[in-house]
């Protein structure tokens, strides 16, 4: 029984490995000739172009690799019948549900593989990408944010503003409120507009409110300076930072900033999450293609791939959906992103269930 099984895992990697092959390739086509014009507009060297399609390489491979699973169970169970193979397998006895089993672990291992493999190698590598590209093509990041709320480095100061410029490093409409340790109000200071002079913020047309024994008081600047506004204008800069270029724990700090921050952060946080549903992916096409599979006795290799396109396809779509539905604010980000996986996990086990013995 044990021999069994192992055929079984073995006849399957084989297939596997060719399949990995054989979508990496389809996806690196995808992003060459997809961004071709864009090379071509800019004169990006040949040399170049080879550098970003290896760079992203990991990146093709961890999405590769369940889609690639897939198609190698139904196609490895699909010959097994189409030989009669299976017949002879079921006739002795032998439950099905229990000769895939090791195929069900292979899954589960590559799903945890796969978290490690983006940790460790694809979020570097789609990072260096992404900035090379940006060079060859000569993008620039918008640092310029609107609607601004920042804790500030001293304790007790809130920054406010309505609008920072990066290029000038200056805020317009900025109202900073000033706390005592006991988080009662000490200082209000509101500005049309303030200038960082490599030191400290220039408040310009200020009013400052303080209270004193008659009551709120109002004093007005043409040109104000408080020594604790010292923040560097890069804690107003627009947080355009990408979760698929950042490792997990990197993701939960930059996501705790953005809440420190006031910013609104279920586009990231559904990013985040979306990552480590990703790791459940391959049992899930482990389970259905082994309950698919089997079932496929002519044109195998044809039916094993629209398989494996048609269930990616179905799935992504709806992750795709779950998601938006997430960002807008019509579901949490953790359901949005676990929603998908539930569902086929609960298809798989109950394809499983009724799996020809």
């Amino acid at each position: 029984m044990k021999l069994l099984r192992r055929m079984l895992l073995l006849d399957c990697i084989p297939v596997f490995v060719t399949a990995l092959f054989f979508f990496v390739l389809m996806l690196q086509m995808v992003d060459l000739f997809g961004n071709l014009w864009r090379y071509l507009n800019q004169d990006v060297p040949v040399l170049v172009i080879l550098q970003l399609q290896l760079l992203y390489l990991p990146k093709c491979i961890s999405y590769a690799v369940p889609i690639s699973l897939l198609f190698a169970i139904s196609y490895t169970l699909g010959l097994l019948y189409g030989n009669n193979e299976l017949i002879a397998l079921l006739g002795s006895g032998v439950s099905l549900r229990y000769a895939v089993t090791p195929l069900l672990f292979l899954g589960a291992f590559l799903g945890i593989g796969l978290l490690a493999f983006d940790d460790a190698v694809v979020i570097e590598s789609y990072g260096k990408k992404n900035a090379v590209m940006q060079q060859v093509l000569g993008q620039r990041e918008n640092l310029n944010n609107t609607n601004v709320t920042i804790r500030g480095n001293e304790s007790g100061v809130i920054y406010s503003a309505e609008y920072y410029n990066n290029s000038d490093r200056t805020i317009s409409n900025l109202v900073v409120l000033m706390l005592t340790e006991d988080g009662r109000f000490r200082m209000r200071v509101d500005a049309a507009w303030a200038e960082y002079d490599g030191s400290a913020w220039i408040m310009r047309d200020a009013r400052v409110y303080t209270f004193t024994e008659s009551g709120l008081a109002e004093e007005r600047y043409a040109e104000y300076i408080h020594p604790l506004l010292r923040d560097d204008p890069v804690n107003f800069q627009r947080k355009q930072k990408d979760i698929e270029e950042m490792t997990l724990s990197e993701a939960r700090v930059y996501i705790e900033e953005l809440r420190k921050s006031g910013q609104e952060s279920r586009a990231e946080r559904t990013d985040y999450y979306k990552r480590i549903a990703f790791a459940f992916t391959p049992i899930i096409v482990a389970m259905l293609s082994a309950a698919i599979g089997s079932r496929f006795k002519k044109n195998v290799l044809l039916m094993s791939l629209l398989l494996s396109l048609s269930l990616s396809v179905i799935f992504y779509v709806f992750q795709m959906l779950t998601s938006l539905f997430a960002v807008i604010g019509y579901l949490s980000p953790v359901a949005g992103s676990f929603i998908p996986v539930i569902v086929f996990l609960a298809i798989g086990a109950a394809m499983l269930k009724f799996i020809r013995t």
